[in-house]
């Protein structure tokens, strides 16, 4: 997929897999409050709107060094609320609501699109209410998929064709991390492609296992009355993405 030939068609379709590789979806809602969470208000107010979830502290822990002025050098620790983790009951949908964005995470399996945004948009109403952000600064769109490998089989079997290591020299990689970042060109999005091979443990006697994990971002600030129109183009980038870059996937994944 080029990105100079890019186009988002909002008639096209794209094919519901019965068997989708996916093993984690997230929609991450990047929006500064512009009043400050404070931790006890917040956590009553999740407990009571969202009993069914378990609520978890979030800490975030900062390490430094700091110079005295007789030339001593002491390593400082900071550590600070920095949110909830919030989980369902069977540990499948995870919302962390943290002091300046909003993640929602969708576990395997995963099962619609329309189903992960009823599970996350509550949690970005409330996030919206509680905070008041003035704009989102930034949406991510991210689906994670995972693919373990048979012996000897190839990755070139499920996805488009990933440059060989070290050309000429005729050695086979037997573990990869390659990344592309896209612009799309007239649209106010980039798509983040990787793929990944992480190798088989002998010890545990776990397969090697492919990942392909696709991101899809804004690139500009996005107002409320905009999101409905993002995040459908969001989602269309993303499916997009998959359905080009994966190969035969109603054979494999249907």
């Amino acid at each position: 997929m080029s990105s100079s030939e890019f186009a988002i068609n909002h008639l096209e379709k794209f094919t519901s897999l019965r068997n989708a590789p996916i093993v984690e979806a997230v929609l991450q809602f990047n929006a500064p409050p512009s009043i400050a969470f404070q931790q006890t208000e917040l956590k009553e107010l999740l407990a009571k709107d969202f009993a069914r979830y378990k609520l978890h502290d979030q800490m975030q822990h900062e390490t430094g060094f700091q110079s005295s002025v007789d030339g001593n050098v002491a390593m400082q620790h900071r550590s600070q609320w920095d949110g909830f983790r919030i989980d369902s009951d069977d540990g499948k949908q995870i919302c962390q609501w943290k002091r300046n964005c909003l993640a929602f995470s969708r576990l395997q399996p995963y099962e619609t699109w329309t189903k992960l945004l009823d599970a996350a948009m509550p949690f970005w109403s409330a996030y919206r209410k509680v905070g008041d952000p003035a704009i989102i600064e930034g949406i991510e769109v991210r689906f994670i998929s995972q693919i373990p490998l048979k012996e000897h089989e190839k990755p070139s079997k499920y996805i488009q064709k990933l440059p060989p290591p070290l050309i000429g020299l005729g050695l086979r990689a037997d573990a990869f991390f390659h990344q592309d970042t896209i612009p799309l060109n007239g649209y106010p999005y980039e798509v983040r492609l990787i793929r990944a091979m992480q190798p088989a443990a002998e010890k545990t006697g776990s397969k090697r296992v492919l990942i392909v994990d696709i991101n899809v971002s804004t690139k500009e600030a996005v107002i409320f009355e905009n999101l409905d129109r993002t995040l459908d183009e969001l989602r269309y980038i993303k499916n997009k993405v998959f359905f080009t870059y994966m190969k035969d996937t109603d054979k494999h994944f249907g």
